[in-house]
């Protein structure tokens, strides 16, 4: 785990939803610097926010007062999928940069005054890990120290599953993982979180394919399934690998903006500035 955790800044493409006032535009109308619109003193008893100009203009002679637009808070979670293929090795651990994320998250989160969550999935839900959203800072920092170590299974269907565990109101989820399922299985997944604002993060190490040699034996293993293959690389055949990732990379971008979102690719371990960045491109 990183010895410094950074926040970043997040904002939602549209008013948020919540009840609990907070820092984000929302639809709740109530204590707000944002004017939404006039209403009757009789319909909102509020003195305080006569609008006397308003109310001279009324043909009917009722006084206004202004209703403002309130800021509420919202639900923040990290979706995180843990099967064996996030066990690989190479110039960083998958497991540390989910570690690194979850406290970042949460730390961001907490200082917007949102609600942070934690699910974490392989073939399943793993319950034993999942925190629903709340404030609880010390349970985050448990669950991140506990994910480095954490003996991780084949299998990804829990992603499936993890709708039954989010709020049916909308909430902002982080989907974390490194895709490297089958796509019919990732439109499924997405179909289940259409309700909520997802935020892809593609985790990647550029060891999985652009750092191979030109020339040699080299043994590849399949962590889903533990087969192994010994390959004699060659200029040509490296190539073919890496245009199978670029080709994976074009395909999931696809996907994802059809589904209405931008993926990020993470591909040398987690700063909080790449999310800083990837939420005012969005804004943009």
């Amino acid at each position: 785990m990183s010895a410094t955790i950074k926040p970043f800044q997040y904002r939602l493409p549209r008013p948020a939803v919540g009840v609990f006032p907070g820092a984000h535009p929302g639809q709740m109308v109530g204590n707000g610097q944002l004017f939404k619109r006039h209403d009757t003193l009789i319909a909102r008893p509020d003195p305080r926010r006569i609008d006397l100009r308003a109310s001279l203009l009324d043909p009917f002679g009722n006084y206004q007062v202004r209703v403002q637009q309130q800021h509420s808070a919202i639900d923040v979670y990290l979706l995180a999928d843990l099967s064996a293929s996030m066990r690989f090795g190479g110039g960083y651990d998958k497991r540390r940069v989910m570690a690194d994320m979850l406290l970042s998250i949460a730390a961001s989160a907490l200082e917007y005054g949102d609600n942070i969550g934690f699910i974490v999935a392989n073939q399943q839900v793993l319950t034993d890990c999942y925190l629903p959203a709340g404030k609880h800072l010390g349970r985050i920092q448990s669950t991140a120290k506990r994910l480095e170590t954490l003996d991780l299974q084949p299998g990804s269907a829990g992603l499936l599953q993890a709708q039954r565990y989010l709020p049916k109101h909308r909430a902002l989820v982080f989907l974390a993982s490194d895709f490297h399922f089958p796509l019919p299985q990732l439109q499924a997944i997405l179909q289940n979180l259409r309700r909520h604002d997802v935020i892809p993060l593609v985790l990647w190490d550029p060891a999985e394919y652009s750092r191979l040699p030109d020339w040699g034996l080299f043994q590849i293993q399949d962590l889903e399934s533990g087969k192994r293959r010994t390959l004699w690389l060659r200029p040509g055949l490296k190539r073919k690998i890496e245009q199978a990732f670029a080709q994976r990379q074009s395909q999931l971008q696809h996907h994802f903006r059809a589904f209405g979102c931008e993926p990020l690719f993470i591909e040398n371990g987690y700063r909080a500035a790449e999310l800083t960045q990837y939420f005012l491109r969005r804004a943009g």
